[in-house]
């Protein structure tokens, strides 16, 4: 697990890193409060962090208030250190939103147990985090999950100005696939088509189910034609390899899907883009199944 060291005391940097290498951590370090908070902003941020409490600039402190303002949901850990002794240094820097106090010179058998019960509580978060965003039966994105990713995905597109693309899918007649084989035999018909999907998908894609035999697949930096692209290998896909059933029974299934590009002189907000996407979908189901159709 990676942890954050905050401390612009070069002497004690050091002396962290070396103690939290031996116990298997892996150190990353900031000198100030500024660093500190670019190194949050990074793709796979540590959540276990250590701060001083005396910086320049920003203080200890302060960087903790600014962390727990985050919206962005996400949990940190945060132990802070200081020569500061006493009940009122203990009460401002929880009210300041740590989580632990250390005061220096610190023992490191009590370092090392303290660290220890705070990346426990981060792996806790993390598991809960896992289980409150994944379908429980597919383990792909569940709405909310995949709600959040897609703001982000539009947010990001936007700042970018880069292409971003959606696919809206949906098993055809999947009702008769759970009336003619049962709802068990259904529930594995799922399974395998995100299996497909995550199989045919690129690893930055990011695939949720939005409702039933509905899912929604975010396809970032992709403009239509290469969205038709990804769609038609997963059409494919679900089309030639059918769900192989307990008694040995195959299901023949396929899909229809919906596209839409983000425009941003159109979609005034994310229902408005979604809607296209899902007015698509409903074209290539009212024209066949089995085809995917673009958003005018």
């Amino acid at each position: 697990m990676d942890v954050l060291i905050v401390d612009d005391d070069a002497v004690t940097r050091l002396a962290l890193s070396a103690a939290l290498e031996e116990w298997g951590f892996v150190p990353i370090l900031a000198e100030n409060g500024e660093q500190a908070l670019k190194k949050l902003e990074m793709d796979n941020a540590p959540h276990l962090l250590i701060f001083d409490w005396s910086m320049p600039g920003m203080s200890g402190p302060e960087l903790c208030k600014t962390i727990r303002k985050r919206e962005d949901g996400q949990f940190f850990y945060i132990l802070m250190l200081t020569g500061k002794e006493g009940n009122e240094a203990i009460i401002e820097a929880m009210e300041a939103g740590a989580d632990d106090f250390l005061s220096k010179p610190f023992d490191h058998r009590v370092l090392k147990v303290r660290i220890a019960a705070g990346s426990r509580i981060v792996r806790l978060e993390q598991t809960l985090n896992q289980l409150a965003s994944r379908d429980a039966l597919t383990q792909c994105w569940n709405r909310r999950m995949i709600d959040e990713l897609f703001t982000n995905s539009i947010a990001e597109s936007t700042r970018k100005r880069s292409a971003f693309s959606i696919m809206v899918l949906d098993i055809d007649h999947f009702k008769v696939v759970n009336d003619t084989y049962g709802h068990a035999a259904g529930d594995l018909a799922l399974k395998h088509v995100v299996s497909i999907l995550n199989t045919n998908l690129r690893e930055y894609d990011q695939v949720g189910r939005y409702g039933g035999e509905e899912f929604v697949i975010l396809l970032p930096a992709t403009d239509e034609n290469e969205a038709w692209g990804v769609a038609e290998r997963v059409r494919s896909a679900i089309q030639f390899q059918p769900t192989v059933i307990n008694d040995g029974a195959k299901i023949d299934l396929t899909v229809s899907i919906g596209i839409a590009q983000f425009d941003r002189s159109r979609d005034i907000n994310q229902n408005t883009f979604f809607e296209r996407a899902d007015k698509a979908l409903y074209t290539a189901k009212q024209s066949g199944r089995n085809r995917i159709i673009c958003a005018d």
